[in-house]
């Protein structure tokens, strides 16, 4: 394959709803853009995070899964209201990893969906989590544990895989393997010690559409969204793509990152590609022109 597809006309911006098979929707809730095309997409809140609603049907019974909840309460809410979204309907919540541009929303969710919740994160979702970007910043989740569980929140915390229905999974750890996905700039506490962080609670979400293949759900894909893809098919033994989307760390990526990326992902044949949020305008950009696809389509 020489071309792959990118999903939407710049990237996955919110309010896109994407259908990726008869019976798989994926609903982007919080993203860091917004197109204000109609007076709905106006009231829309942009934020600098991530949230998406994947639902499924299996058989008779339909299964909905929050990945992740964005930046803002405020802005989840808003965005659930106007979209018309119920949130009675999630089943589970995953949190991709413990930054706050991806979990800071979970409180404002659970008191929405108003009933005891599983909440599918690595163990170590609460690490202490900063970052030097100038200057040291304290990136974590906003939130506590026993608040998460005083709304709700029924924690589900596994470095392992988890099981959400036939067919959906998270990653657990993904495993590291290329060379070029590096992480910098991250620190964590462990042991009384200020560490560089591996941000080893990042994980994704896979659906297995049988005919056509698997569609990975990363949150920023801090592992490398080639590394994630790759985990993906190891652990569901399956070897076709169907999808890769979310956030793809690479706002940072040198040409040459970006370059090895495209290489990969061609390799690894997904029929579409869905890059957002920690991807990066300008690497956005560089993406595309290397998938041969014009940037203003």
């Amino acid at each position: 394959m020489s071309r792959l597809n990118v999903l939407c006309s710049c990237f996955m911006i919110l309010d896109s709803v994407l259908t990726l098979a008869d019976d798989v929707c994926l609903t982007i809730l919080i993203e860091d853009s917004v197109e204000a095309r109609n007076g709905a997409r106006k009231r829309l809140i942009a934020k600098h995070g991530l949230s998406i609603l994947a639902e499924t049907r299996i058989d008779d019974t339909e299964i909905c899964v929050l990945m992740d909840t964005g930046p803002s309460a405020e802005a989840l809410l808003n965005n659930v209201d106007i979209m018309d979204v119920n949130p009675r309907k999630i089943d589970a919540i995953v949190l991709s990893h413990g930054h706050y541009d991806h979990t800071d929303g979970l409180i404002g969710a659970l008191k929405g969906i108003n009933k005891p919740t599983m909440i599918i994160a690595h163990p170590k979702i609460f690490a202490p989590k900063f970052a030097v970007r100038k200057k040291l910043k304290f990136i974590g989740s906003s939130f506590t544990q026993p608040m998460m569980e005083n709304v709700g929140g029924v924690p589900l915390f596994a470095s392992n895989p988890v099981e959400i229905a036939e067919d959906i999974t998270t990653t657990g750890e993904i495993e590291r393997k290329t060379t070029y996905e590096k992480l910098k700039g991250f620190f964590t506490i462990e042991q009384g010690q200020f560490v560089v962080d591996s941000i080893i609670d990042d994980q994704a979400l896979i659906i297995n559409l049988k005919s056509k293949g698997l569609v990975v759900v990363t949150g920023c894909a801090h592992a490398g969204v080639v590394n994630t893809t790759m985990h993906a098919q190891k652990i569901t033994n399956t070897g076709k793509i169907h999808a890769v989307l979310g956030g793809f760390h690479l706002i940072d990526a040198t040409d040459k990152r970006i370059q090895m990326t495209i290489d990969d992902l061609k390799r690894l044949k997904p029929k579409f590609l869905g890059p957002c949020h920690s991807t990066g305008k300008k690497q956005l950009k560089k993406l595309k022109k290397l998938l041969e696809i014009d940037v203003n389509h």
